[in-house]
């Protein structure tokens, strides 16, 4: 598990945990992301982080990024067994 700001462009990844305040949470979750959630990663390099879900792009702030931890959809977390 890693968090979202270090994923890299074209990587698909499914959420597994937030650490995010309520206030973060609710609009995460209005935006479509939430824990289970598989996303794109379009750009990831200076500034925001721009993904792609359910077909809408959507720019998260490094420091919210931060806390989005991920997994690899690809492996569905077995890399982290190796």
């Amino acid at each position: 598990m890693y968090p979202l700001a270090f994923a890299k462009e074209g990587e698909e990844v499914i959420v597994k945990k937030i650490d995010a305040g309520c206030g973060a949470m609710q609009r995460l979750v209005s935006m479509g992301i939430n824990i289970g959630s598989k996303l794109k990663v379009i750009r990831n390099q200076n500034g925001p982080v721009i993904i792609s879900t359910k077909g809408s792009n959507i720019a998260i702030g490094r420091g919210l990024a931060m806390k989005i931890m991920v997994e690899d959809a690809e492996y569905g977390g077995e890399n982290e067994k190796l």
